[in-house]
């Protein structure tokens, strides 16, 4: 009781940090956004004329430019601050939200598709390492616990606020909704957040050592290495339930009223497993964390291609939210308390990079595999992705350690685990 007296204690002590709430509220305006835009974008394309494979199209740029963008985004914000480039992120998810209504045709989506993912990127990746900055080690997985739980609750929000515009005033009223939000998030952002923090006395400048040398530095790092392949697996594993599992769900005879209601119970169930996986990285390490997300994961979508029940599809799916709330928490509280600190932001671009990766490629493939061989097998297989990036996590991170030699080294590289 002592204990989780004290570890209470610590999670109201880091809470009451300005800089770590404003990062909450920006968090949660950039999520309403998202929930807003991402469920109701298809349609709107369609209703300008877009057939399905611009659809298509312009619903993998997210992937695309976060595996082109998130690095440079990274290293932008461990040159310039991440106050400048989170308040820039909300800035481009106002703007881009703005100009969807004013597109008089759907190609000239494209660009501002490609806005407000490059918004995405700057908010949700650098948010994760600007918490890294503003707390103490030992209290990174409850800042992060906390940042993913806003993050959790502006996404269930945004949705339920978005639709019912949408149904009552038309798309456009949705998108001017999210523009009104991140425009909100821009100012706090502004008013709340820390600026960039001096550097140490001593230390070597980042700018001294070229990107292509702190990349491959990094590369070099066991415990990232590990993390971001872990990433990929937990991106595929996403990507194969939000793809393949709503067309699974209709083949045993379950509506879309009940498809939503299965989803919205995944997402609650996410959100819920958020905080409280924060709090045990406490006194579990991060990356047994991650590991447990990833296998129960694997199992999960191994027991999914079993079922023919209804019922049972939606118990699994909130056992799948619990294990992506799980990762989600673990896996950036992982890369914030290995990272140096003077390139958290990179670490973040390279872990995200690994996972747009996957999240892209990820349903391409295995929409082959399902017109193939059908979707148990696509399940199976996916499963076993999964399972293996437990595996490469457990191996690789074993191997983590400090393989700094000099002080350029020491300063774009401290996965020590």
């Amino acid at each position: 009781m002592d204990k989780s007296m004290q570890i209470f204690t610590r999670l109201l002590q880091v809470l009451r940090q300005r800089a770590v709430w404003t990062m909450c509220v920006v968090v949660f305006t950039a999520d309403v956004v998202s929930g807003i835009v991402v469920p109701t974008f298809s349609l709107y394309a369609a209703s300008l004329g877009a057939s399905l494979a611009l659809i298509g199209l312009l619903t993998s740029f997210n992937g695309l430019t976060s595996i082109v963008a998130s690095v440079p985004i990274g290293l932008l914000s461990d040159l310039r601050g991440r106050k400048q480039v989170l308040a820039g992120g909300m800035l481009l998810f106002a703007l881009s939200s703005a100009f969807y209504t004013m597109v008089p045709n759907p190609w000239l989506l494209i660009p501002v598709r490609v806005m407000g993912s490059l918004g995405m990127i700057a908010v949700f990746m650098v948010g994760v390492a600007y918490m890294g900055d503003v707390v103490a080690k030992e209290d990174r997985g409850l800042a992060v616990g906390l940042y993913s739980t806003a993050m959790g609750l502006g996404f269930t929000v945004g949705p339920a606020a978005g639709g019912l515009l949408a149904e009552r005033y038309g798309y456009r009223a949705g998108f001017w909704l999210a523009a009104g939000v991140a425009l909100v998030g821009f100012f706090v952002a502004l008013w709340g957040l820390a600026p960039k923090q001096r550097q140490p006395a001593g230390s070597t400048p980042v700018t001294t050592v070229p990107m292509a040398t702190r990349l491959r530095l990094m590369a070099q790092e066991p415990n990232l290495l590990a993390a971001s392949l872990a990433n990929l697996a937990n991106n595929v594993v996403f990507t194969t339930v939000f793809s393949f599992v709503p067309l699974f769900a209709a083949s045993l005879t379950i509506g879309q009223a009940a498809i939503g209601s299965m989803f919205a119970g995944r997402a609650l169930a996410s959100t819920v497993a958020r905080l409280p996986t924060g709090l045990l990285t406490t006194r579990i390490p991060s990356k047994y964390l991650m590991i447990s997300a990833l296998a129960l994961a694997g199992l999960t979508l191994m027991l999914v291609a079993q079922v023919d029940s209804p019922a049972a599809l939606a118990v699994l799916m909130l056992v799948d939210g619990v294990a992506f709330g799980m990762y989600l928490t673990a896996g950036q509280s992982f890369i914030t308390e290995n990272a140096a600190d003077l390139d958290r932001g990179t670490a973040m671009g390279v872990y995200n990079t690994a996972g747009s990766i996957g999240g892209t490629i990820g349903p391409f493939a295995l929409g082959i595999l399902a017109g193939v061989v059908g979707l148990a097998a696509v399940f199976r297989v996916t499963a076993v992705v999964a399972l293996a990036g437990a595996v490469t996590l457990w191996l690789l991170s074993a191997r983590g350690r400090n393989t700094a030699t000099t002080p350029q080294e020491s300063a774009t590289a401290d996965f020590s685990g």
